[in-house]
Order: C-alpha cells, then structure tokens, then sequence
C-alpha cells in the first residue's frame, strides 16, 4: 500500500517527534531542579516556539541548496549532536543549555516545512489525504503517550538517562531518513529561477487560494490560544468547579479525540478525496460549534465530552486543509509556501496566547471561548470562499 521511501519518512519523524518530547520533558525537569524558577523552565517552551519561527523563515535559504530528504537529514544528524553535548556538558550550565535549546529548536524549523512538502513527492495524488492522515495520526499518539510517558521516565529513571534515550531515537530518526532517497534531481529541475527569505511570502500574496488558506490559518491560530493551560485551568476551577486533575482530562479528551478522529478519517480517505473543501467547511462549523458547547458548559463530563468531539473535528478541518496546499501548490513552490506558512502559525498562536490570556483576564474565562468560536465562525466564512474558489486554476510553478 505505501511505499518503503515514504514508510521510512513515517517512522524517522515518529521517532524524532518521540524524541522531541521526551527531550523537553527531560530539560523542563533538569532547569527547574538547577534554577528552583518557574520563570526560567517557563522560558523553555517561550524559547523554543521562538526559535522554531527563526528557523521557519530562514529555511528557503537552503532550500536550493540542498533536497529536502537532504536538509532533513542535515536537521536530525545535528539535532543528534547537539543533544549529545547537552547530555554531556550542558546539564549544569544553564546558559549553555538554553543556547542549544535555541539551536535544536532552530534546526526544527527547517525540517517541519521540508517534511510537509516532501510527502507529495513520495506518494501518488490520490493517496495524500490518507499520508497525510497517516503522518498526523502518529504525530497525535506519539504527543499523547509521548508527555505521560516521558514523565514517568523522567521519575523512574532521571533526566540524564531519559537524555541519552531520546539521542538514541534521534539518531535511529536520522538514520531512517537515509532511506528516503534523494529527490535532488526532480526539484532541481522544477526549481525556480531565483528565491529569497520572501518568496514564500510573496507567492502567498499573488495566489488568491493561497492567501485564503493563510487567512483562515491565521483565525484558526489566534482562537486556538484558549486550549493553553493558563487558560483552561481557571476554566475548570472556576466554571466547572473541579480540580486541577480535570484539566488533564480535558487535555487528554481532545488528544484521545484526535486520535479516534484522525484513524476514521483514514479509513474514510477514498471517500473524502473527492469533497476535501467541503470537509474544511464541515470541520470549521463544527469546532466552533462545539466550542460554543464547551464553553457553555457547567458540567465537567460535559466539558470533557465536547472536548473529546472537537478534536476529530479540528483533525478533519487540519488534514483536508493540508492536502488542499499540497495539491494546489507546484512542488518546486511548496517548500517556500509551507515555510512561510509555519511562520505565520507559529507567530500567531504565540500572539493568540497573550491577547486570550489578557481577554480571560478582563472578561473572564467563559467569554474566551465565546470569542474564540466566533473567530472559528470567521474562518468558515473564508473556508466557503475557498470552496467558492475551487475551479480557479491550481498555482503552477
């Protein structure tokens, strides 16, 4: 069913995703036990999402350099390295283990838009929803077993050793990408003629498919701040009444839901290929109806239901969307789109978590996830432009 190039690219990035968690449950716990400060280990996740934008938008500067298995290869031999000096030498020098956090970080954002636009070169047009599929199911298991385990790890045998396991899956995800197989030839050939750190941005601009997919990104990315904890903790200590155990329950609702989502959307993928812009409308309807629900909620079993039901449906807006770019972009430009386009993500989830932050605190932590669902409703109103625009010619390169 999927051949052994794109099989080996499945499980090198399940393994570096294993990997990646496992690592900054080990470093969260390293930072807190050396500096006794929230603020520090709170700047392990501030520092990564920062650097992974970095590395994000500097990424086309290598795209014409090197393939993209090439640059994930590049990415996850260094990653590896680095992690081996943090495991070395890092542990007890707080400085130097927030620049290579930096570093690592950096080195991510290279590879999160060339895997992305690696898939459409691996398999056929018509089996994209399901690899895409496929890779998010294994992205969503691994983040929901992933943050339990690593913690247990973490306890059971010290943030040392969980280290030196994850340099190990590192270097196994390293290893799987040698088996990918070069594309070097084919995007050569199809390269165009001359690139810059704005070429991304600017083909985003001229396409009008392309501007409308980031637009709805872009709302999807500032409502999506209120599933932050900082947010859903007072939610389930003030409106739902419960304890702080209900906001890993509601966590682990919407993973579990995306999970369960993400395996019937595989199932259903034949079926799906054919009405993706309508799947967009369908799953964007849904998470800010369901949203509406969440946040009407006083019930914590309630809650956590309308938790576990919006995680299919933000699955099925996400993939469809995804795909949609995929087929809708020439390879030789998608590289250059999905760079700018984590940039953009990332950027605005940061600044969704302050502005939902500073909302919940003016108007408390109900009325965020109303305005969250009316940006939802925002977005559907541009995913039925996009489905307006369908026929509009694919952009070529």
């Amino acid at each position: 069913m999927w051949n052994q190039r794109f099989l080996f690219l499945w499980a090198g990035q399940s393994l570096a995703n294993l990997g990646d968690v496992f690592y900054i449950v080990a470093i969260i716990s390293i930072i807190f036990t050396a500096t006794d400060s929230i603020f520090f280990t709170s700047l392990v996740p501030v520092v990564n999402v920062s650097m992974r934008s970095l590395g994000s938008l500097t990424a086309p500067l290598l795209f014409q350099r090197f393939s993209l298995q090439r640059l994930l290869l590049i990415s996850q031999t260094l990653k590896t390295g680095l992690l081996v000096i943090v495991a070395i030498a890092a542990i007890e020098r707080e400085l130097l283990l927030f620049i290579l956090i930096a570093a690592i970080a950096y080195l991510d954002g290279w590879a999160t838009p060339a895997r992305n636009a690696l898939v459409p070169r691996l398999v056929s047009r018509d089996r994209l929803l399901r690899a895409n599929g496929l890779l998010a199911a294994s992205d969503q298991t691994v983040y929901f077993a992933g943050w339990a385990a690593g913690g247990i790890a973490v306890v059971w045998l010290g943030a040392e050793d969980v280290l030196w396991g994850t340099v190990a899956a590192y270097a196994m995800a390293a290893w799987a990408m040698l088996f990918i197989g070069s594309t070097q030839r084919t995007e050569l050939a199809e390269q165009p003629e001359k690139t810059s750190l704005l070429t991304g941005w600017q083909w985003i601009r001229r396409e009008p498919r392309l501007r409308l997919i980031v637009m709805m990104d872009v709302l999807v990315a500032l409502s999506g701040g209120v599933w932050i904890a900082a947010i859903i903790l007072p939610f389930v200590l003030k409106v739902l009444g419960q304890g702080e155990e209900w906001w890993g329950y509601i966590n682990a609702g919407y993973m579990l839901g995306s999970i369960v989502g993400v395996t019937a959307l595989l199932a259903a993928a034949q079926r799906m290929q054919q009405q993706l812009y309508r799947w967009i409308i369908i799953g964007t309807i849904g998470a800010s109806v369901l949203t509406v629900l969440f946040a009407s909620s006083s019930e914590p079993l309630a809650a956590l239901l309308f938790s576990f039901m919006l995680g299919p449906v933000f699955q099925m807006q996400l993939i469809a969307k995804q795909t949609v770019l995929q087929q809708a972009v020439s390879e030789s430009r998608l590289p250059y789109v999905l760079s700018a386009k984590d940039t953009i993500d990332s950027l605005m989830f940061g600044l969704s978590a302050l502005l939902m932050g500073a909302f919940a605190e003016w108007q408390g932590p109900r009325a965020v996830y109303y305005l969250s669902a009316v940006m939802l409703g925002g977005a559907v109103v541009i995913a039925i432009r996009l489905y307006q625009a369908r026929s509009v010619e694919s952009v070529r390169a």
